[in-house]
């Protein structure tokens, strides 16, 4: 078979942007007059890589003879060996051969490329495989070469890296967000384009505007076509620190980043987690309730929630936690990832659409530190405690989404509830009003949030100290003084932002507590 390098993981491992690559690129672009991503490039480059191989051995094959066997060679022809990986070479000297078993034939010596010498049989009639032509032909088809599109599925992510790489360093070449777009074809956009761009924001509370809207009060060329002037202005508001494309499609959609909100561009305190240093093993009961309880910070956020089906779920059910019920936000969770669009950008506004009074509001997708800002408003107005059951189903359209709290007419009930009393954490049932379905292992009621906050301070707190301070005041609601993992989870957060793991791990490296069955923990001197 030819052994082609294209076909070789080495050779992509190796990759590097060629200037028969660039110019390959510089066409394409010029003839898509639109920017396009390096995935779509990289796919575009080896293809070319391909098709200029195949391209090669066609040429070696059509200026050769390919060797068999049975025929006859001059001094001077040049050959090509489809049985020795399509290597080639020059005939030096004819002679006959001598053996009595097979008769006349002639013996070959030919000068290899890189000049080392071989012999081979020539006019010998005998059976041989390479003396039947349907062999030589399935040889040179190369039948077991993968396509273009296979190769970038093996490949086209490391392709893709350096070619962004090669064309950073390029200046015939312009990055627009993820795309790449010839500069030579950019509209020139001035500051005072972009002055202008961040008035035409303003006015509209901040954003967000698609690029044609804003073009209207810009007043470039007339003379440059509607698109390249879109493409020219996305690249320079990219280039901008003023401005933030907040689209979720293939239209850029701009907001004016210092008109953001500030949770929105930082992570709120109540989020900022702290971090179990010490060993971080936990039992496999443990992992399963930390799958269960469905942490953003959590190591599965990766993996998309099963489905009989195997297709994405309309709608899922979260649980609300006390520093998101406290930031006003809600954990982009593993669960909950399966609804919502998987963005590129920092920053996203979508609508979520209440179920049931049908009014809808604007929230943001922050995907560093996946979470969603923009729900205190709704939590005050339907006095939703943490542990709360929160639905959230695809809408409409791809930037809207219904959320529902599964409200009832409030009742008496007795809960969980929560008070920094001289500086600690306390905790006592009591009877509240409760209007909505809640869990309640996750529930944890309070009356003064600002209180709390002094519990926090300005920094997260040792996870393996605040698990210490808040078993035992949770193991006194239980006659039996026992404390499920969850709940110990739910308390620890009020306190610190922790994920579940390193909840459970402080907890079963301290040699303190013992498990006592069905994630439920005992202090052990009390139990002893």
């Amino acid at each position: 078979m030819i052994h082609r390098q294209t076909q070789i993981p080495e050779y992509w491992s190796a990759f590097q942007l060629t200037p028969s690559d660039v110019d390959f690129l510089s066409n394409l672009l010029l003839e898509a007059g639109q920017p396009m991503p390096a995935s779509e490039l990289s796919l575009a480059v080896i293809r070319h890589r391909v098709d200029e191989e195949s391209a090669s051995l066609r040429r070696n094959l059509e200026n050769r003879t390919t060797y068999q066997p049975k025929r006859t060679y001059t001094v001077g022809e040049e050959l090509t060996f489809p049985a020795l990986e399509f290597a080639s070479g020059r005939v030096v000297e004819v002679r006959d051969g001598h053996n009595p078993d097979v008769g006349a034939f002639e013996v070959i010596s030919v000068e290899m490329r890189g000049g080392k010498l071989r012999e081979f049989a020539a006019h010998y009639t005998l059976p041989h495989r390479l003396n039947d032509d349907s062999v030589v032909l399935a040889l040179s088809e190369d039948q077991e070469a993968l396509p273009a599109e296979q190769l970038h599925v093996l490949y086209g992510q490391r392709v893709a890296s350096a070619l962004d790489a090669g064309l950073e360093k390029n200046t015939e070449f312009l990055r627009i967000g993820e795309d790449w777009f010839l500069r030579a074809l950019m509209a020139e956009v001035n500051v005072g384009h972009l002055n202008l761009a961040e008035a035409v924001l303003d006015l509209a509370n901040g954003g967000p505007l698609p690029t044609s809207i804003i073009l209207r009060d810009l007043g470039l060329p007339p003379e440059i076509a509607g698109e390249l002037q879109e493409i020219s202005l996305n690249g320079a508001m990219t280039r901008d620190d003023r401005f933030d494309d907040v689209s979720l499609g293939v239209e850029s959609s701009w907001f004016l980043r210092r008109l953001e909100p500030q949770e929105v561009r930082d992570l709120p305190a109540a989020l900022r987690p702290a971090r179990f240093t010490g060993p971080a093993q936990i039992s496999d009961d443990l992992k399963a309730l930390e799958v269960a309880l469905d942490d953003e910070l959590s190591s599965s956020l990766d993996e998309t929630v099963p489905t009989e089906a195997g297709e994405p779920p309309k709608s899922v059910q979260v649980v609300l936690t006390y520093p998101h019920r406290r930031s006003g936000t809600l954990g982009w969770s593993r669960r909950l990832a399966a609804i919502l669009p998987n963005i590129e950008k920092p920053r996203v506004p979508v609508r979520f659409r209440d179920r049931m009074t049908n009014k809808e509001f604007v929230v943001w997708l922050v995907r560093e530190g996946r979470y969603i800002y923009g729900l205190r408003d709704w939590y005050e107005q339907n006095d939703l405690p943490p542990g709360a059951y929160i639905d959230i189903a695809r809408g409409p359209v791809e930037n809207v989404f219904f959320i529902d709290s599964r409200r009832h007419r409030p009742k008496r009930e007795w809960v969980r509830v929560a008070t920094n009393r001289d500086g600690h954490l306390r905790l006592e049932t009591a009877q509240r009003g409760v209007g909505c379905v809640f869990d309640d292992q996750l529930m944890v009621f309070y009356d003064d949030a600002s209180s709390l906050d002094a519990l926090r301070g300005s920094q997260p707190r040792d996870v393996a100290q605040v698990v210490r301070e808040v078993f035992p005041e949770i193991a006194k609601l239980s006659p039996q003084g026992n404390v499920h993992g969850a709940t110990l989870y739910a308390v620890v957060n009020v306190v610190t932002r922790a994920a579940p793991f390193d909840v459970f791990a402080a907890l079963t490296a301290s040699g303190t507590y013992q498990p006592v069955g069905d994630n439920y923990w005992h202090l052990a001197e009390t139990r002893s």
